[in-house]
């Protein structure tokens, strides 16, 4: 007991000596409190500046800061109001005291008093010293993790690259928005007449256009229309009429280009209407487009050009005249890093690399969009350093205004594509014209022509794997998407770096585009360019052969010989000699009808070799002497061209695996027998053509045509077909199925036009259809033909114009006793105004 007796009155006494103690203490070290949280303060703002450096620095590649860290800034800048707060009070004592010559530690000595008994002077001193010593001990105990000081973020989420690199136009970038803004103020500024936009060839002139009509269409109707025509290197006043037109709704059918100009300058002046010109590279004279200029207010005009000059000699004063530049250092890592995605974020060490990497682009969105791509699905230092090297080391071999980064990283992301056969069909594009919708079918039948495609046993294999391929090269930006069904573009400057590309071994392409009018260096140009004899492809654009040329092309490589609107001659043979090796032969928008009466040989070269021949959008004659001799020809298409009659000697090829006549309108005559010649044809697209069938039974002489009994007896090996029929009537003979559920079809029976869509001139109709059928009439009737039921048991597509007896469709019992239809996905009901009085009701179709 006495011990605890002793203990209590020990704490009794201790305890208030030790709480007066501590409180004596803040008086007499209020000095050393002061210099101590001063201390503390000065180590706290080191550290809190270094992790606000990497804060920033973080955020500016858009990554997300962590909680912790967050937090303890905010713990931070608390901590340093308080401070503040009492260091100034401390400030204004000292001042205080000076002033009244006191000083306050001879108080604590002459006083004798309770402390909470001192003057007010002292009770401060002892209140300041006390906050002092308690918010340095809050500053000792703040304290940050090592690993969070050296990685204060998250790594950043990842925007949507379309976000970045669609056609929304970099909208997020500074260097971009101030432009658009400042074009937009020139638009609505009345006085404004033409307005420039002008950089560096890849460096977004284009997408920031695309942009810019977004926003217009935003407003308040600056303008009735908005219309784009891209001009090119190679101008065609033409070209450019047709595209400002179409956007107007008018039709063009006058030859003269002066006719044409006046009346698209009649059409414009009626209107406040913005022209857009893209891709300007010299002047261009406006009154020969039929442009309005000076005469009209409401006409304003928007040119893009890689030369300022140009911007210049066209009228743009020099207020209207704006610079796109190259995306600074964050634009530039920014879009990269969305680019990229996960292959470097997951691997930190890639960074410095990839820092380099984006120097070597320049700021050029094209550029670091195709290096970029080419990196995707690399995680791998070893080859991130390869590719930097390969940027450094890339040429751009002399192309006009190709900048060395744009060449080199298109070069690199070529170089990265994953077989040969993606980079040949790649290239391929480039043998079209420039800014040109490129049929992705051409890529199918060049590509089986010159046999690029491995392990490829049906034409339908090499078209599925030639438009994943195209996937690829959209996704890696080699190639866009074309507002045309089934059709890419080509960036302008990716053509020249891919016709750079193949113009070297081993591939030899030659391309060349000249004007109508034989300018552009004309043939002996033509000549010079190609002294060399290993030239594997040629291409010629609007290219006139005149028949004086008494020397021609000796290309005893040649594979491939495209000529695209190219004039007539009657001397072909002398133009192309000794063609040994030619697989692809393709005359395109060319009128081949004289030339072909005068019975001479088209450049066929050995015709054991010929695995494709195009002959399409021309105006041809009897071809029966070109056709017999091609023993090995695969790929035969007349497309859209005037052919009046399909020769008998189209039976002897007996290699033929596809015959297409699509669109040929004046097709009237396809002997008998000839068709059913054809055993190894995997497709045949006579869609809008042929329509003269003749009966499946009775005698057949010289003049029968063609039966569509011909047709089913290749039906075991056809994988597509594409017909119209124009008398339902014809299909009674229960002969008519496919006998195969694997061949897609496209049937129209009793329609004046067998594609529902509107397509673009010069545009293939598409050859990814699914099972279509349509249909025109009584329902009824059609549903008695037991190839109807068939058609219909397997349309995924169905049209029906200007039907009737639609209840029929209700009762239909398809063979196999399930109602409905099981593969239809799009049913489309045309001209028809009472739809559910002939139902009953609103039709409920399975599938």
């Amino acid at each position: 007991m006495e011990e605890i007796g002793t203990s209590i009155a020990s704490q009794i006494v201790e305890k208030p000596v030790a709480l007066i103690g501590r409180q004596l203490s803040y008086l007499i070290c209020y000095n050393c409190n002061i210099e101590s949280l001063e201390d503390v303060l000065k180590k706290l703002e080191d550290k809190k500046n270094d992790v606000q450096r990497s804060v920033d620095a973080a955020k500016r590649n858009g990554a997300t800061i962590k909680d912790q860290v967050q937090s303890w800034l905010e713990d931070v800048s608390k901590i340093f109001h308080e401070a503040k707060e009492l260091l100034n009070k401390v400030k204004g004592k000292e001042l205080e005291n000076k002033v009244n010559g006191k000083e306050l530690e001879n108080k604590v000595n002459g006083q004798r008093r309770c402390l909470y008994g001192l003057c007010p002077s002292l009770k401060s001193r002892y209140s300041l010293s006390r906050k002092a010593k308690k918010i340095a001990e809050r500053v000792l105990d703040l304290k940050l993790d090592e690993e969070l000081s050296n990685n204060v973020a998250n790594p950043a989420p990842l925007q949507q690259l379309g976000s970045i690199i669609s056609s929304e136009g970099f909208k997020g970038f500074d260097s971009r928005k101030y432009v658009m803004n400042d074009v937009l103020s020139a638009l609505r500024n009345e006085k404004t007449r033409i307005i420039g936009i002008c950089g560096m060839g890849g460096v977004g002139k284009t997408t920031m256009v695309r942009e810019i009509i977004k926003r217009l269409d935003g407003t308040n109707k600056l303008f009735d229309d908005v219309v784009m025509s891209t001009v090119s290197a190679t101008v065609s006043i033409r070209k450019i009429q047709t595209e400002i037109a179409e956007s107007l709704d008018m039709k063009l059918v006058e030859e003269s280009e002066s006719i044409r100009a006046r009346r698209l300058h009649e059409r414009i002046k009626s209107k406040r209407i913005l022209i857009i010109l893209d891709d300007v590279w010299s002047e261009l004279k406006l009154q020969d487009v039929g442009i309005p200029f000076g005469d009209h207010e409401g006409c304003k005009i928007l040119l893009t050009s890689r030369n300022e000059e140009v911007c210049n000699v066209m009228g743009c004063k020099k207020d209207d005249i704006f610079r796109v530049q190259a995306l600074n250092e964050e634009e530039s890592w920014e879009l990269f890093r969305a680019t990229v995605g996960e292959s470097m974020n997951n691997d930190p060490d890639l960074s410095d690399v990839a820092k380099l990497i984006v120097e070597e682009c320049k700021g050029l969105p094209i550029a670091i969009i195709t290096v970029g791509k080419a990196l995707l699905s690399s995680n791998n230092r070893h080859e991130w350093n390869t590719a930097l090297q390969e940027l450094k080391n890339s040429l751009p071999e002399n192309i006009p205004g190709m900048e060395h980064s744009v060449y080199s990283c298109i070069k690199l992301s070529y170089d990265k594509l994953d077989s040969d056969e993606v980079k040949s069909c790649f290239l391929l594009c480039c043998l079209f014209p420039e800014d040109y919708d490129v049929p992705i079918e051409y890529m199918v039948r060049y590509g089986l022509g010159r046999e690029i495609f491995e392990n490829v046993n049906t034409i339908e294999n090499a078209r599925k794997r030639v438009h994943f391929f195209v996937g690829q090269l959209k996704r890696r930006f080699l190639l866009l998407d074309s507002e045309k069904e089934e059709c890419i573009k080509m960036h302008d400057i990716v053509r020249d770096v891919a016709i750079s590309i193949a113009s070297k071994d081993p591939h030899r392409f030659m391309v060349r585009s000249f004007d109508a009018e034989g300018g552009g260096g004309g043939w002996p140009g033509l000549q010079k360019a190609t002294t060399q004899k290993h030239c594997s492809a040629i291409s010629l654009i609007d290219v006139k052969l005149d028949k004086d040329i008494i020397d021609g092309l000796e290309c005893p490589k040649l594979e491939l010989l495209q000529l695209r609107n190219s004039s007539s001659s009657s001397e072909y043979s002398n133009h192309f000699k000794r063609l040994r090796e030619l697989k692809v032969l393709a005359f395109l928008r060319t009128d081949m009808s004289g030339y072909l009466a005068s019975k001479r040989s088209i450049p066929l070269g050995e015709p054991k070799y010929l695995h494709t021949l195009c002959l399409e959008d021309c105006k041809l004659g009897d071809i029966s002497h070109v056709i017999g001799g091609l023993e090995n020809l695969e790929i035969l298409s007349f497309a859209r061209s005037q052919i009046n009659k399909l020769p008998r000697e189209i039976g002897l090829l007996h290699r033929l695996r596809m015959l297409d006549t699509t669109d040929c309108k004046r097709l009237e005559e396809i002997p008998h027998g000839v068709l059913s010649k054809l055993r190894r044809l995997e497709e045949l697209y006579m869609a809008e053509s042929f329509l003269n069938w003749g009966p499946a039974t009775g005698s057949k002489d010289e003049t029968s045509m063609a039966s569509l009994d011909e047709v089913m007896s290749l039906s075991d090996h056809l994988n597509v077909l594409a017909i119209k029929i124009l008398d339902v009537q014809m299909l009674r003979n229960n002969e008519f199925l496919l006998k195969s559920d694997r061949t897609r079809f496209h049937v129209s029976i009793n329609i004046s036009r067998s594609y529902k869509k509107e397509f673009f001139e010069n545009q293939m109709p598409g050859y990814l259809f699914e099972n279509s059928l349509m249909l025109r009439g009584d329902v009824k009737e059609y549903l008695k033909i037991r190839a109807v039921r068939y058609f219909l048991k397997q349309s995924e597509d169905l049209s029906l114009h200007d039907t009737y007896n639609l209840k029929s469709l209700m009762l239909l019992k398809l063979s196999d006793d399930q109602g409905g239809f099981q593969h239809l996905k799009v049913l489309s009901i045309r001209d028809d105004d009472d739809i559910d009085t002939k139902f009953g009701k609103t039709p409920k179709l399975n599938g």
